[in-house]
């Protein structure tokens, strides 16, 4: 007896239970390393913007002020931009292109976002409430909230 062209139903079946399960294998490894992607660029976001505070530095004797005030791209800091009047002063263009942004798309947000405080002598750079992961050893966990933020600062504002 010839077989018709086609699949039968339990054929069809056995492909999309296989489907099925290569989908709940892939889905959590895609997730984990969209997460590990994010926050590898928050942690270049962070060297950069140190970098660029330290360059700020060495040439006008002290680090951009804010009057010790916290400014951010979130609600809670301001809502400020990323250009020339973002919320590190005098940081673009002569120090930075722009200002960083978290690279996941829901944020800012009203509470969780990117900031900066500085009095001129010391400062502290934030990536608030956006991390995902918090491994042991972490160079840049927050004293501040370590379950939640990054930072780099200099060592009078560590601990703000």
């Amino acid at each position: 007896m010839k077989r018709q062209a086609g699949f039968t139903i339990i054929e069809m079946l056995i492909v999309v239970t296989i489907l099925a399960m290569l989908a709940g294998i892939l889905i959590p490894v895609l997730g984990d390393a969209a997460k590990s992607s994010r926050d590898a660029r928050r942690a270049t976001d962070l060297k950069s913007v140190q970098a660029s505070l330290e360059a700020y530095k060495r040439a006008n004797g002290v680090y951009p002020t804010t009057s010790g005030a916290w400014q951010g791209d979130s609600l809670a800091d301001g809502g400020m931009g990323y250009d020339a009047g973002g919320y590190i002063p005098g940081m673009v263009p002569a120090y930075a292109p722009t200002l960083p942004k978290d690279p996941d798309s829901r944020y800012p947000n009203a509470t969780a976002g990117y900031a900066y405080r500085s009095d001129g002598t010391d400062y502290k750079f934030v990536v608030k409430g956006t991390p995902e992961t918090f491994p042991v050893g972490n160079p840049f966990l927050d004293p501040a909230a370590p379950g939640a933020n990054w930072q780099v600062s200099s060592p009078g504002g560590y601990n703000w």
